[in-house]
């Protein structure tokens, strides 16, 4: 992953302001009024509660990675960061199986130095622990999850969680990346973070309860 997915995702979530979050055991909205959000540009979309405010990026030239920034309640966020890869991505059937799972293992590795140790340096955090990593790539994409807890000076841990896609044959990949306090949140306002969370869906995929991934809050030590 490339340094300006970097430099987008550690901008971004510089100014975004970070919320409670205790992550919950389910997937669904908690809210009963949906909005969406669709990139026509780069084919993804996820929902999100009529009433969050939404920026719809980039407003002009000065940045053109990050594609959406939305904010929920007590300060959590979600961005969707594009970064153009400079050369087509494989087409589903051009990998086999082994080669690819050993391409994931590879992309997340990366993406954890590049993107979400970048982030601890950038928020000052005095550990990063890596909590899940999962491969969740379907016929559409090469697809994972990622989930980060970091100790902050204050004793309190922000997670920063996030679903990377690179689409077969395209020269981009896509990125939904969410911030939050790990403590202090509701039942409710949990169960519609995960909700959002899980909403992010590239052009042509369906859900499906096996992609759906359930951010937990890794393990301080």
């Amino acid at each position: 992953m490339k340094s300006h997915l970097r430099t987008a995702a550690v901008e971004g979530i510089r100014f975004a302001t970070l919320s409670s979050l205790l992550l919950a055991a389910t997937v669904a909205l908690a809210q009963p009024k949906l909005e969406e959000f669709y990139d026509k540009d780069f084919g993804y979309s996820f929902q999100y509660p009529a009433g969050w405010r939404l920026q719809n990026l980039p407003e002009g030239e000065a940045n053109r990675d990050i594609r959406a920034m939305l904010q929920g309640p007590s300060g959590s966020s979600f961005m969707a960061i594009m970064e153009k890869n400079g050369a087509k991505n494989a087409g589903k059937d051009d990998v086999a199986a082994e080669e690819r799972k050993a391409r994931v293992e590879a992309l997340m590795s990366h993406t954890i130095e590049q993107v979400y140790k970048s982030v601890a340096a950038n928020i000052k955090a005095v550990t990063m622990t890596v909590g899940e990593r999962r491969d969740i790539s379907n016929g559409v994409a090469i697809k994972f999850y990622i989930s980060t807890r970091h100790q902050m000076p204050d004793g309190k841990p922000i997670i920063v969680a996030g679903i990377h896609s690179y689409p077969f044959g395209k020269d981009y990949a896509v990125s939904f990346i969410m911030t939050a306090f790990s403590e202090g949140t509701t039942g409710k306002e949990q169960e519609t973070l995960i909700g959002v969370f899980n909403s992010f869906r590239l052009l042509g995929e369906r859900p499906a309860a096996d992609e759906s991934v359930k951010p937990a809050i890794p393990d301080g030590k």
